[in-house]
């Protein structure tokens, strides 16, 4: 089964952080990976034009929460606005759903799609600890694979 995805905050050599006893090379690794994810320019997110007044909120806040991580890049523009609009979605579906005595189980479906395309999306853009820490990892992992080039066909 694959080591599951640590921040390298809670690694310790020695400790045990998500299931595996992390050796010193291997946390000073995830740490070099995890900082040189930083950028040396200021990347400024512009949101697209067919977003919503309500989804424009939400990039808002989210590049707000995201300062001084340097986590997105303007590559990353389409798949923000997504999960912005999907937040949108899903949190009128929500508010429905509420105002409903007796639940709809077709809007209950809705509201899971929405948090599913939600979940989706966060992870990918590294929103949440798992994916900040599996992109590090990746990071990570390419820089400890000195051989790869040689071998990869």
């Amino acid at each position: 089964m694959p080591t599951k995805s640590v921040i390298a905050d809670v690694m310790s050599p020695g400790g045990k952080a998500g299931g595996k006893h992390w050796t010193k090379a291997e946390v000073e690794a995830r740490k070099a990976a995890a900082e040189s994810m930083r950028r040396k320019s200021r990347v400024t997110l512009v949101a697209p034009t067919w977003l919503s007044k309500e989804a424009r909120t939400v990039w808002r806040q989210v590049k707000e929460r995201l300062k001084g991580i340097d986590l997105l890049d303007n590559l990353d523009t389409e798949l923000l606005a997504v999960y912005c609009d999907a937040y949108v979605q899903y949190r009128n579906a929500s508010k429905m759903l509420a105002k409903q005595g007796d639940p709809d189980p077709d809007k209950v479906k809705e509201l899971q799609a929405w948090a599913r395309i939600m979940a989706t999306y966060a992870d990918k853009l590294g929103l949440t600890p798992g994916g900040r820490a599996r992109l590090a990892k990746r990071k990570t992992e390419k820089r400890a694979d000195k051989f790869a080039d040689v071998f990869d066909a």
